[in-house]
């Protein structure tokens, strides 16, 4: 596409139209023959990256902010530029979302594995799906985001379409209804996977952060929707939408809900019911595969309904993934970083073991200082050991972060703080080791992710690899 015919408006302002290979709001992605967009409110960065931007081949450049710039690449102030970004991405990518079958998942916890099981549910069918993860694969399309901004969103659609692709799923954050990133997006199911407390820091509050989940729900619209009706808001949302179908780990007179047994579990659905296999132990797992077999049925039509088998579905990296040990114990790392996560994996832990459950935690730095206490009063009242360790401190100091979780701790015994993580986790095989028959250990903030955040940088940290290599 021209520039001409995406701003017409520019017609009066250029002596010659410029063609568009694509369009980035990263100065840093900028390739040659792209319109780069800056939406920074600070002049001085926007004239640091409109600068990148033009080194690395920019066309052109759109900005919101109206200051003088000495280029030979023209760089065109657009009034309103933030409200824009949608119908902008719209008409350069010509509406893709309306071509495929849309999917958007949002919730607090839950979302990636939910996205993750309806993905092998479709194309394990026969049906070709494509899938927006943060977790690398060759079967995914990759971004850096859980949500990506509306043009690598738009382009990613675009690439789907091109790859023959029938449907498209992905996860909806908080931060990317609130910043406007899915503005445009045709959305034909939707799914309210959980909610609970986190990104307090963002929103300012929970009541806030509830506002925005909600809003994903009344801003778009939906042929149908999948709502856990196991909160307050999810009641809600699925009371304020007739075309909706309700989920609940409690409720037997929801659409679909799970009927938890030590023995065997079965999950109930309209269409029919499925037994959930004996090697998945965790109730938030099996709502997680009840949510992607609601999600993968509701968009299904009556006369072509499949039995499904979960024994062909495979979990994500680092969600309460066992990991193997050099000795007769068990070992999980997993991606649980709120309080009601951690919650959930240290009470399915403690179900299925008999022995001691070892917790090795720690809360991220520069984010919600709230939930680091209440993370500790759980770890403190399910676990029976706990290292308090180092988890993302980006600016802050560990030893405050730590001494925050404490704050949740009321008996103060069978707790160490060993910040450095590597020692933490070895300190811990090693408890585990010495430990009672049936004990378990488990890793819990990082999951699948290779790195840690510190001062500005991001350093090697993989609690796979640590607990592979010890001996």
């Amino acid at each position: 596409m021209s520039l001409f015919d995406l701003l017409p408006e520019t017609k009066g302002l250029l002596s010659k139209d410029i063609l568009l290979n694509s369009i980035t709001l990263n100065s840093l992605d900028v390739q040659k023959g792209d319109l780069f967009i800056s939406i920074v409110d600070s002049k001085e960065l926007q004239k640091k990256y409109i600068k990148e931007a033009i080194t690395r081949g920019a066309a052109a450049v759109l900005t919101g902010i109206d200051i003088v710039h000495n280029s030979k690449v023209p760089v065109i102030f657009k009034q309103d530029l933030k409200q824009s970004l949608g119908n902008l991405s719209d008409a350069f990518y010509k509406s893709p979302s309306k071509e495929l079958i849309t999917f958007g998942i949002t919730g607090t916890n839950g979302k990636s594995s939910i996205a993750n099981y309806l993905f092998q549910l479709k194309n394990n069918n026969g049906e070709k799906t494509g899938l927006i993860s943060n977790i690398s694969s060759k079967n995914s399309y990759f971004s850096k985001l859980t949500t990506p901004d509306i043009f690598s969103l738009n382009k990613i659609f675009s690439l789907a379409l091109q790859e023959k692709k029938k449907s498209l799923i992905f996860e909806v954050s908080s931060h990317a209804i609130h910043q406007k990133r899915i503005e445009g997006i045709n959305f034909n199911y939707g799914c309210f996977s959980s909610f609970s407390r986190d990104h307090i820091d963002y929103h300012g509050s929970i009541k806030e952060y509830a506002k925005v989940k909600e809003s994903f729900f009344k801003e778009n619209s939906f042929d149908s929707a999948l709502i856990n009706i196991d909160s307050t808001i999810g009641k809600r949302i699925f009371r304020d939408n007739k075309n909706f179908i309700s989920l609940s780990s409690n409720q037997s007179n929801s659409d679909i809900f799970l009927d938890y047994k030590i023995e065997g579990s079965i999950i109930h659905t309209p269409w029919q019911k499925a037994f959930i296999p004996k090697n998945i132990f965790a109730k938030h797992i099996m709502m997680n595969l009840a949510a992607s077999m609601g999600l993968y049925y509701l968009s299904k039509e009556t006369g072509k309904l499949v039995d499904i088998d979960f024994k062909n579905l495979s979990g994500l990296p680092g969600r309460l993934e066992e990991i193997k040990i050099p000795f007769n114990q068990s070992c999980y790392i997993d991606y649980a970083h709120t309080p009601s996560a951690l919650k959930e994996s240290l009470s399915s832990l403690k179900n299925k073991h008999e022995g001691n459950l070892i917790c090795i935690f720690g809360c991220g730095g520069d984010r919600d200082k709230g939930k680091r206490s209440l993370m500790g009063e759980i770890a403190s009242l399910i676990a029976n050991q706990i290292i308090i360790t180092s988890d993302n401190p980006r600016s802050e100091d560990p030893k405050k972060i730590s001494l925050d979780i404490l704050k949740g701790i009321k008996n103060s015994e069978n707790i160490d703080i060993i910040l450095n993580r590597t020692k933490a986790i070895k300190n811990g095989l090693n408890l585990l080791r010495k430990s009672k028959k049936d004990s378990v250990l488990i890793v819990a903030g990082k999951g699948h992710e290779t790195y840690q955040e510190i001062s500005g940088k991001l350093i090697k940290q993989n609690d796979l690899e640590i607990i592979r290599g010890f001996k």
